[in-house]
């Protein structure tokens, strides 16, 4: 009697390896990611956590290749089914942000745009990465924002950031990172 073979296991969605981030200061270069390696599969949920500093957001950040290349440094590899993310061309990286992977950031006022509506602001992604025509993105809007549950939705597109209590804006960056089924 032979032991049935298990099924394969699918191959992570994300998958990150050996990554390193460092920053340029007065002083040189200073490390503060080190050897970070951890992988993402279909469906599946990972957490990373840890104390305040110890490079959550930097990891993320790294991720979504939205570190300054000015002043940071990041080594080895990042790959979003099966892409690798570190050399791909800006233009390319600027479709898989907010198309294929997104982000919600800790804090909101400083992510969104205070000059224009959330409606917006969710808006555009979806007519850049879904092809939405202004209506049908709006309709969408309101869908996303009654998702996470903003009250009188459809009455909040024309209001600014500053229109929202601080779990509301931080509710429209949810919305924002769903938009686009990434």
């Amino acid at each position: 009697m032979s032991a049935a073979a298990s099924p394969p296991t699918p191959a992570p969605v994300l998958e990150i390896e050996g990554l390193g981030v460092a920053f340029r200061g007065p002083a040189g270069w200073t490390s503060v990611v080190r050897d970070i390696s951890l992988g993402v599969g279909p469906g599946e949920t990972v957490a990373v956590v840890g104390e305040s500093g110890s490079g959550k957001s930097v990891t993320a950040m790294a991720a979504m290749r939205l570190l300054p290349p000015a002043t940071s440094r990041v080594t080895g590899s990042i790959r979003l089914d099966g892409c690798e993310l570190t050399t791909l061309p800006e233009p390319a990286m600027c479709r898989v942000r907010g198309g294929r992977m997104s982000m919600i950031f800790q804090e909101p006022m400083t992510s969104l745009n205070p000059v224009r509506t959330i409606g917006f602001q969710i808006a555009e992604a979806l007519m850049l990465h879904r092809g939405l025509d202004r209506r049908a993105a709006d309709a969408e809007v309101v869908r996303l924002l009654d998702r996470v549950r903003i009250p009188a939705a459809a009455s909040r597109l024309g209001d600014h950031p500053h229109n929202f209590s601080g779990g509301m804006r931080q509710r429209v960056m949810i919305a924002m990172a769903l938009a686009c089924r990434p």
